[in-house]
């Protein structure tokens, strides 16, 4: 059984262990898969577990939490019709909040934990798969013998992989567009499918940032602004403040209604990237591809 060398042991650990950075280290398996694709198959399969792991995972881990969120809600408004007077009741009230603190800091745990024990193994060059995700990467990549610099993979499904991951990486806000972006801007030698799908969803990201960070940003300035009209112009006194408050909730409610769906879109282009569509997104799309061609001639 052939180890891999020592340059690319370290590389593979510092990818995996960029997942401890928690979205912002996204970018570190994307830069060490692009700046080492014409290394081992080892160390290509191990750059994109991680960039996998990050993009993915995170996903997952954001959908879990949401879970046990809606689970524990339930729960308590069950206790709350079948108990009298649960909400005075101390014990169950820290039963709940002992449940909450555990399965947030457990799932959490978990997410770090799993990077760490890749991090080990790689770092004895031993061959790791993350369960689930590792299994179906190595199937598709047809990377049958981790041990040998032999493998060759399949060098499309690798370019689409990378691709929909930055599709995927949506839900992390500002970082997520790091990886596309380097994708996309830094080198000339990947094919132009994945240059245009980076190019794509990091300008699809950078619209979703400006979205969320101007709206809040908005929906604050309007809530004090309103606070400061109801109470001078309308008299309303300490009801002013109320109202403003109003405003800016109503506001920040409608934000959150809309931020899943650009979301939903992103994971969306992903999967249909993963399985060799051609995405465009709506009217960016079309106006990306322009550009390039317009860039070309």
């Amino acid at each position: 059984m052939m180890k891999p060398a020592a340059e690319e042991r370290i590389i593979a650990v510092i990818a995996h262990l960029s997942a401890l950075a928690l979205g912002s280290g996204l970018i570190i398996p994307a830069v060490f898969w692009s700046e080492n694709r014409g290394k081992s198959a080892y160390l290509r399969f191990q750059t994109l577990q991680a960039l996998g792991y990050q993009s993915l995972g995170y996903t997952v881990w954001m959908l879990l939490y949401l879970l046990v969120v809606v689970l524990l809600m339930a729960a308590m408004f069950v206790t709350a019709a079948l108990v009298p007077n649960a909400s005075r009741n101390e014990t169950i009230s820290m039963i709940f909040s002992v449940v909450l603190l555990v399965s947030a800091f457990g799932l959490l745990g978990i997410y770090f934990l799993l990077p760490v024990i890749a991090a080990v193994f790689c770092g004895l060059g031993k061959a790791f798969r993350y369960p689930i995700l590792g299994g179906r990467l190595a199937r598709s990549l047809g990377y049958a013998r981790s041990d040998s610099e032999e493998d060759s993979l399949d060098a499309d499904f690798e370019e689409r992989f990378a691709a929909a991951m930055g599709h995927f990486a949506v839900v992390q806000p500002l970082w997520g567009m790091l990886a596309p972006a380097w994708l996309w801007i830094s080198h000339q030698k990947h094919s132009a499918s994945l240059k245009f799908q980076s190019a794509q969803t990091t300008l699809y990201q950078l619209f979703v940032n400006l979205f969320y960070f101007g709206f809040t940003f908005l929906a604050v300035f309007l809530g004090f602004a309103s606070m400061l009209f109801f109470s001078a112009a309308m008299d309303l006194g300490e009801w002013g403040g109320v109202a403003g408050m109003m405003v800016m909730l109503c506001l920040m409610s409608f934000m959150i209604l809309v931020m899943p769906l650009f979301h939903l879109l992103g994971q969306w282009a992903g999967l249909r990237v993963l399985l060799g569509h051609d995405f465009r997104y709506p009217l960016l799309g079309g106006w990306v591809a322009s550009w390039i061609d317009n860039r070309k001639s």
